[in-house]
């Protein structure tokens, strides 16, 4: 009996080392002490979309494609230039002459209009896929915010059923010492609970190793301790969600669209440089000294200026076989390409959000379901440990309604965690607002 009492002593002061309760403010063993940041999912939202690295890096992509934007026009900027040249003979160095020239050119061509075009399509289309980046670390940081809510609440239904396994051994420990129940039922009790113990230190595992992942996601260091708050049934949608599949539209629809844009611009483009003129006009403009003069002051300088226009208009473009003319096909091919790559999305778009909306139907049901699955599981419970305490129920029967009960209760919240990362989903499907489904 000595022995017993020993080893069942060392047991709980060992499970107390490994699993110390959470601080009151949520600090989870091992964590930094330090100030504690508490976090809603719209708070971790904010805090990701400022220090997120993967966005700083995305915005330095937009700033280039809008510099881009506000100087496509830059084609038709004038060049200028100034020439300068001192010559002089071997045998008289006192004689030299000295020319002076400037000039300014000016190119202009059809294509300036599609160059402006195509540089704010493409500003456009980097808007988009920045966009695209902003909802995707909003998508992953709400998944994994409510990830962490189902470990956190998990943790507690793991350690609530550890505590009862072991009230249980405890009670009949005590009834073994009173010769009220057999030892076979004292050692079942305890390996149940032993065999609990690997179940909670895994949670807490899991749970620590994805806040960690967490932070990096938020860009909060390492070792500053974080807090979430709230619970899934607080996000849970509470309505039907109503859609007309044949007015859908979407981030990647609206990409392909600006892409067509584009390639509708770009055949323009290719038919400009195969078919119209480029027209070029220059003033030159030069100071030299007379033939017997140095160039002592300004009078004496002589003065010539010179003006140009010049068109030149390609022909190889006539010519079906030519570079240009093939360039005009195939920016046709691109065209025609995308067209049809914007049927099949709409068509993929639909069906897409079809089956996300029996999924969602199905899951709220399941929900339903689960949750009086849970209210029979916790009265079988109830009625079991009561008719165990009278002694009309052995401990098995006692073990199988608790097993019964965590697992109706671990499964309604991980359905709980399916619909929302569903809801999610169509929402990030659908370009609209996070949270904006079922409510």
């Amino acid at each position: 009996m000595i022995r017993h009492t020993f080893f069942c002593a060392a047991l709980l002061f060992s499970a107390a080392l490994v699993f110390p309760q959470s601080n009151r403010d949520g600090a989870l063993p091992g964590e930094t002490e330090g100030e504690l940041r508490s976090l809603s999912v719209e708070e971790s939202v904010l805090f990701a979309r400022e220090h997120n690295i993967s966005l700083a890096r995305s915005q330095i992509t937009l700033d280039a494609a809008e510099r881009t934007k506000s100087t496509s026009w830059n084609s038709i900027s004038p060049s200028l230039s100034v020439t300068g040249g001192v010559s002089a003979s071997d045998d008289a160095l006192s004689d030299y002459t000295a020319t002076l020239t400037g000039s300014i050119s000016m190119s202009f061509s059809p294509n300036l209009f599609t160059t402006i075009k195509s540089a704010r399509l493409s500003y456009e289309q980097g808007k988009i896929t920045y966009d695209d980046a902003v909802r995707t670390v909003e998508l992953n940081v709400r998944q994994s915010f409510y990830a962490l809510l189902y470990e956190k609440e998990n943790i507690t239904l793991q350690e609530r059923n550890l505590e009862t396994a072991k009230k249980q051994w405890d009670t009949n420990r005590a009834k073994y010492e009173q010769g009220r129940m057999s030892e076979l039922d004292v050692l079942s009790a305890e390996v149940k609970y032993k065999n609990l113990v690997p179940t909670v230190e895994s949670a807490y595992v899991t749970y620590r190793n994805d806040i960690a992942a967490f932070k990096q996601l938020l860009g909060i260091p390492m070792n500053e301790r974080i807090e979430l708050t709230g619970s899934l049934d607080d996000v849970l949608p509470v309505g039907d969600i109503q859609l007309d599949v044949e007015q859908l539209s979407s981030p990647a629809l609206e990409k392909l669209r600006l892409q067509l844009a584009a390639a509708k611009t770009n055949v323009t483009a290719k038919r400009f440089s195969a078919y119209a003129p480029t027209v070029t006009a220059s003033y030159q403009h030069g100071l030299y000294p007379g033939s017997d003069e140095h160039i002592a002051s300004s009078s004496q300088l002589d003065q010539s200026g010179t003006i140009s226009l010049k068109a030149t208009i390609p022909l190889d473009g006539l010519l079906p076989w030519s570079s240009s003319a093939l360039a005009i096909d195939t920016a046709k091919d691109t065209l025609a390409d995308l067209a049809l790559q914007i049927q099949n999305e709409e068509t993929s778009l639909r069906v897409s959000v079809q089956s996300a909306l029996r999924t969602i139907s199905q899951s709220r049901a399941s929900i339903t379901s689960k949750q009086a699955s849970i209210d029979l599981a916790r009265r079988t419970y109830e009625m079991t440990e009561q008719a165990y305490n009278r002694g009309t129920k052995d401990l098995l029967s006692l073990q199988d309604a608790s097993d019964s009960l965590l697992s109706a209760e671990v499964s309604l919240k991980s359905e709980e965690r399916t619909l929302i990362n569903a809801v999610l989903s169509l929402e990030n499907t659908l370009g609209v607002p996070f949270g904006s489904l079922g409510k």
